[in-house]
This record gives C-alpha cells, structure tokens and sequence, in this order.
C-alpha cells in the first residue's frame, strides 16, 4: 500500500498499529525512507497512540498532507474503486468496502443526502450493491424479476461496475 493510501486508512481507522509497522517496514524495503518510517519499522510493540503520530510525521517527510476524514475517504474510495474495475479486488468485496468501511466512518461528518450514500456519490453503485444482497439472500428484488436469480445477479453486477466506472470518470 503506498503511503497516501495508507494514511487515508489510517485516518478512517482502518489500518492496525501492527499493520503500520508492516507498511514501513515494506516502504523501507521499496527504498521508501525518512526517520519516521524508520523509527515505525523498528516498533517492536507497536501501540497507535505512538505509531499514529509517527505515520502522520512520515507523510509529511514525504511531502505528503494528512487528509480530514472525508478527505481521506475520498482518497480510498478513488483506490477501491481503480482496484475493482481493473480486478485487483473481487467487485463484491470492493463494493462492500465502500460500503461499510468507507461511507460509514464519514456520515457523521458528511450525512447522506435524499439517498444512501449521496455524501459521496456512492447512490448509485449502493443501489446495485442492494439488490445483490437481496439477490443471495433470498430477498425481495427489485429489477429483473423475470429472470432467474443468478441471471439477475450477473446484471446487477454488471450495473455495479457501470455505476463504479462513472463514479470513477467524475472523480477526474
């Protein structure tokens, strides 16, 4: 994970004090350094009330800025959503992602607008996400309901990927 990647997990409250060490310790081995990172890889007994603020002073050793929350969930929603249409993440797993780890952690600072996940621009995408879960849980769909459920379930994900592409095309 790059470091402004990994800052904007860590701000959303993603990324473990163990894992932090980790990403130094492979930023060290990419050729990544600056003393933060260093004095990161050598925490042995890693506890984010001191690993939090080292990550944020390596950022900005980098050059980097330390995003707000929301700012930070763009950030990692841009991310996601690359990894999904290129299929360096399964669709489903990215979606969700979004979904529960992203949107969530924002709400309270951005809330949703007429629809769920208006904060971010997320409506549409979570709006095939739905119907997804309805499709394998055996609840009541919506659209295609004259088609088998896995036929359905391969058009709303195909509309997933749609929606995820232009969301991706307004983020530019």
């Amino acid at each position: 994970m790059k470091p402004e990647i990994a800052i904007s997990h860590y701000k959303l409250g993603k990324l473990s004090s163990e894992e932090i060490v980790k990403l130094a310790d492979s930023w060290l081995e990419q050729g990544i350094f600056t003393d933060s990172i260093n004095f990161l890889a050598m925490e042995t007994t890693p506890i984010m009330a001191a690993v939090g603020p080292m990550l944020e002073a390596a950022i900005t050793e980098l050059g980097g800025e330390i995003p707000s929350k929301v700012g930070a969930a763009k950030i990692a929603a841009k991310d996601i959503v690359k990894k999904m249409l290129s299929g360096d993440i399964d669709l489903m797993k990215g979606a969700n992602f979004l979904y529960w780890d992203i949107h969530h952690e924002v709400t309270d600072e951005l809330p949703d607008g007429e629809y769920l996940g208006t904060n971010l621009g997320f409506e549409h995408m979570f709006c095939w996400l739905r119907e997804v879960w309805d499709c394998r849980d055996g609840s009541r769909i919506l659209y295609y309901t004259d088609l088998p459920r896995d036929q359905a379930e391969q058009k709303f994900l195909m509309h997933l990927k749609e929606e995820a592409e232009k969301w991706l095309d307004n983020q530019s």
